[in-house]
């Protein structure tokens, strides 16, 4: 099983995209253990997000969902 995980940039511009794997059973309402390797040049600015979007297969929008976490890329 996998996701979508993108890194943005304060701007919102998508600096990284890789699709996260699930470690273990991933059939279970419970959280699963995942991996995911972004490579991407340092942005301009010094906040983003981490999107970890649900796999939508349909494209429906009723299905679409996310978790954004606010990021750092360089201490103030």
């Amino acid at each position: 099983a996998s996701f979508p995980v993108r890194l943005k940039d304060a701007n919102g511009v998508e600096i990284a995209v890789t699709p996260a794997t699930a470690e273990s059973e991933w059939m279970t309402t419970d959280f699963v253990p995942f991996s995911a390797t972004l490579t991407f040049l340092t942005p301009t600015t010094d906040t983003g997000m981490l999107e970890l979007h649900k796999d939508n297969p349909s494209g429906l929008p009723e299905y679409d969902d996310a978790l954004i976490i606010p990021i750092r890329f360089r201490l103030p």
